[in-house]
């Protein structure tokens, strides 16, 4: 009997996607989804009397572009609300771009809301808002959180400093009193905000742009504002949930249109190798031992530091206080980095190097030779005061100069070198510097220039490099939007990176809204190497002397490779969220697609129970599955029903300790 996807969206739910994205295309443009002033006064009482214009294409099977056109006869703006509706999820999204195609610059633009709508009535009771903590390299990063949307009260959001994910996720699930609800994301790399404002009579306003915009344009200047995606669902919260974990993972990540994508498992060698004592022959050797170890990895890491990064005064390494040098250390890289990659490619590696180019220090390579490409500022809070003490500057790439260099430099590296996956990072809070070279009447013009820039970049490298992976990273996971998701993997969810109790707690919070994230582990206890499994894993061990790891490893790297896939499917938590070294902590992973899942379950530390039953989700009730343990080899069969409705009891006796299950349709 074959499995049926009871998680496919239903026709209903399509309709509503439908319904909701023609009336925000009608020609009645009292239906806008978005907002502005223009000139000090509230575009709803200008544009209904400027001229419109409606083209739509159809992108491929799955995607149909539609682009609204309103015009401002007086002064030459145009808007251009375009859309892009999903033929296989009841989804949509949009971005609004402005442009000044008149001879003078427009009046003051301000409080741009690229969302401003009325999301639906919540009459029947409350509605509960859905949402998640970002990364702060905190034990609670991506911790769930809700809140009950009471008349009369707004909820307020915005992450920090700048990048998108710093403090909170930019996703979130509004679910209705009827089991109904709508999911909504904001696709910006810079510093959005997002309100959902619950009004007395019951409708909930959704709001969603930059925190601060007004500007005016230039004859021939054109911006584009955050983009918004909006998914509908009719069940259970977990539902929406799945559906959007469906639709990032379809949509919104560089491999789609049903080409596999299968992120990195990682060797680093930074477990014994510092960053600022990587060399051409201890990277090689390294490759070679895990390569003559036959360890079931795809990919050599190197991190920070393989550039000049020596103080000739001192004679002290310090990776961070030299970035903006991409100049590969000449004692330690004599032949720069190509030696190491061509190695790794001999031996089937692929080959992943760090970057972090937005940050450049005080007399690096960068700074020395383009300060006019930096921004500077001295407006600092007090937690983001060193960043002034130790020279922190921003490559400005809302400079055409400074981009096209980037793109040049970093582009030219890729081709010499051999990089197979690009790791960009980036160690700093922006947001001051975007503000403090803003003008009074230009508010917000650097951040949107800034992030045009960025998404150019990254395009840029991709379109150039059609094998060309991009690794998404900001102090860890603090640059998390679809836009990013769209252009690069999170390979690096967290700067909290090894406590084992740390990762589970991130992988049960990030799994309600990414299919795609992982870190890996530093230790072959299989709790510690489990808690850091996800659809990516990267292994730091001591590949130099340590000969006693290689059948731990290879056995530990066996079991994820068998279950890697499936952390990308259907998640479903099997216990409350905690971070306590109380409690156990559990999920499924589910693949209708492929008729498999995992079951991961964790005991802490401090819990006092060996034995736990959890009953199971998403599985079709009538189709019998094989059940597998990885600990004990056991194997036994069950249907559906009564893995669902009696449940699977762990037996968890290690304190730590894990357990991985493995099941498939018979």
């Amino acid at each position: 009997m074959n499995s049926i996807d009871l998680m496919k969206p239903t026709s209903e739910e399509m309709s509503v996607s439908k319904e909701w994205s023609s009336r925000l295309l009608s020609s009645d443009l009292s239906n806008l989804a978005f907002s502005f002033y223009y000139g000090g006064k509230l575009s709803t009482d200008l544009v209904r009397n400027w001229q419109t214009n409606q083209l739509s294409t159809t992108v491929d099977e799955l995607r149909e572009k539609h682009s609204l056109t309103i015009s401002e006869p007086e002064n030459g703006l145009e808007i251009q609300f375009i859309l892009t509706e999903y033929a296989d999820y009841p989804a949509f999204e949009w971005v609004v771009y402005f442009e000044n195609k008149g001879n003078y610059k427009t009046p003051i633009i301000s409080d741009i809301q690229p969302a401003n709508l009325t999301l639906f009535t919540g009459k029947n009771g409350p509605c509960i808002l859905h949402h998640a903590e970002g990364s702060r390299a905190r034990i609670t990063d991506f911790q769930p959180k809700k809140d009950i949307l009471v008349a009369g009260e707004e909820k307020k959001f915005a992450p920090y400093g700048g990048r998108s994910s710093d403090g909170v996720l930019p996703f979130f699930n509004l679910e209705k009193p009827d089991r109904t609800g709508i999911i909504t994301g904001v696709g910006w790399t810079g510093q959005w905000q997002a309100s959902f404002n619950c009004q007395n009579s019951g409708n909930i306003n959704f709001s969603a742009g930059m925190e601060v915009t007004k500007l005016t344009l230039f004859p021939g200047q054109k911006i584009r504002t955050p983009a918004i995606l909006l998914l509908f669902y009719n069940g259970n919260r977990m539902r929406g949930q799945n559906h959007l974990r469906r639709l990032l993972r379809t949509h919104f990540t560089p491999f789609f249109n049903n080409q596999k994508v299968s992120p990195s498992i990682s060797a680093s060698p930074h477990a014994k190798v510092a960053f600022e004592s990587t060399s051409s022959t201890n990277m090689i050797e390294g490759i070679r031992r895990i390569s003559g170890a036959n360890l079931p990895v795809d990919t050599w890491w190197i991190d920070a530091g393989w550039y000049l990064c020596q103080d000739s005064k001192t004679g002290q390494h310090n990776w961070a206080r030299w970035v903006g040098n991409w100049t590969p250390d000449p004692n330690r890289y004599p032949n720069g980095i190509k030696p190491v990659a061509d190695v790794a490619h001999q031996y089937g590696l692929n080959f992943l190097l760090w970057f972090e180019p937005e940050r450049v220090m005080i007399d690096s390579e960068t700074y020395r030779e383009h300060t006019d490409w930096l921004l500077h500022t001295e407006n600092f809070p007090p937690d983001q005061q060193y960043q002034a003490n130790d020279g922190f500057h921003l490559l400005n790439l809302a400079n055409s100069g400074a981009l096209e260099w980037l793109k040049f430099k970093i582009s030219s590296i890729i081709n010499e070198v051999g990089i197979d996956i690009y790791r960009h990072d980036f160690n700093m809070y922006p947001l001051n510097y975007w503000q403090h070279n803003d003008t009074v009447d230009q508010q917000g013009i650097t951040e949107i220039r800034y992030i045009m820039g960025l998404y150019s970049f990254f395009d840029h490298l991709l379109e150039s490099h059609e094998k060309l992976t991009i690794d998404n990273c900001a102090s860890g996971g603090r640059r998390i939007d679809f836009e990013m998701l769209r252009r690069s993997l999170l390979l690096w969810r967290s700067d909290l990176c090894w406590e084992p109790v740390a990762q589970q707690s991130a992988t049960y919070g990030l799994s309600f809204w990414l299919p795609l994230h992982g870190v890996g582990s530093v230790s072959l206890d299989p709790y510690h190497f489990r808690s850091g499994m996800g659809s990516n894993f990267t292994l730091a061990l001591d590949y130099y002397d340590d000969p006693s790891i290689w059948n731990s490893a290879t056995q530990l790297l066996a079991e994820y490779t068998e279950i890697k896939d499936i952390f990308s499917g259907d998640f479903y938590p099997l216990t409350d969220y905690s971070t306590s070294q109380k409690s156990w902590i559990a999920w499924q992973f589910d693949r209708p697609d492929l008729g498999v899942g995992v079951i991961q379950a964790f005991r802490r530390q401090e819990n006092n129970s060996n034995l736990r039953k959890f009953t199971l989700q998403g599985l079709q009730s009538d189709i019998q599955y094989k059940v597998f343990n990885f600990d004990t080899g056991l194997q036994l069969k069950a249907c559906g029903y009564v893995l669902m409705e009696d449940g699977v009891e762990l037996n968890i006796d290690n304190c730590p300790g894990s357990v991985t299950i493995k099941y498939s349709v018979s």
